[in-house]
């Protein structure tokens, strides 16, 4: 189930839509996505080097698609939580709730055009320390339960009443899996073109979408083509 709002603005110039879509999604699959998200999307997310990510960011602490499992973090941009297996009385293992999440902190400007963050990794709960983060998705003694992912992307505009260039956030990515349900929404301001895609245009936006069809065949860039090219 997906649905798309297009809108235009005639004060600033421009283009925007918002693409939502919710789907069942299987423990398995969640796992999927997680690994898909750590071995595809984050690295593209850290070309800068030592974490550092340039016109990208986590999602507002607003910004909750399905709710279970607490408001997000400030600039949260992934979150995986779940049971960790931790030793109890011989020979069985008991299962304790764990955290693991990603935080893009600010940084620095990059003259008028560019901004700059950092990626904090956070634990919380009996992660064992060895687990490497790229592992997350598929190690034995975890079970992740939901999954969030948020990336926001800036652009330098023109401000509005002449007060220079400088980046503002124009796109978002949200996803939630929770209890079941995948849930998605796209978010995309001051585009030229009234059908432009932010799957096409935004490569980490793109990697998410191909994570989320490997995990469950369903094809969100495509969806969002055909809607953008049907709807009037």
């Amino acid at each position: 189930m997906s649905s798309l709002h297009r809108t235009r603005s005639w004060i600033l110039g421009g283009y925007g839509l918002e693409y939502s879509a919710q789907h069942p999604i299987s423990d398995g699959a969640l796992c999927d996505v997680a690994d898909g998200f750590l071995r595809q999307v984050l690295p593209l997310l850290a070309q800068q080097g030592a974490g550092a990510v340039r016109d990208l960011k986590g999602r507002n602490a607003q910004d909750e698609l399905l709710p279970g499992v607490g408001h997000p973090s400030h600039d949260e941009v992934f979150r995986l939580g779940g049971l960790a297996a931790v030793p109890h009385e011989e020979p069985t293992l008991a299962l304790e709730p764990f955290e693991v999440s990603l935080l893009s902190a600010f940084q620095s400007f990059e003259g008028t055009h560019h901004i700059v963050h950092t990626l904090e990794q956070h634990r919380a709960g009996p992660l064992p320390p060895w687990v490497p983060l790229r592992l997350l998705g598929y190690v034995a003694p975890l079970k992740p339960t939901f999954l969030r992912i948020g990336i926001e992307r800036f652009r330098s505009l023109l401000g509005f009443a002449s007060l220079g260039y400088a980046p503002q956030v124009t796109d978002s990515l949200l996803v939630d899996c929770i209890g079941g349900t995948l849930a998605v929404r796209v978010t995309s301001e001051r585009n030229r073109s009234r059908d432009a895609n932010p799957f096409d245009e935004i490569p980490a936006f793109r990697a998410v979408a191909g994570a989320i069809r490997a995990a469950i065949g369903i094809d969100l860039r495509g969806d969002l083509a055909a809607k953008l090219a049907g709807t009037p």
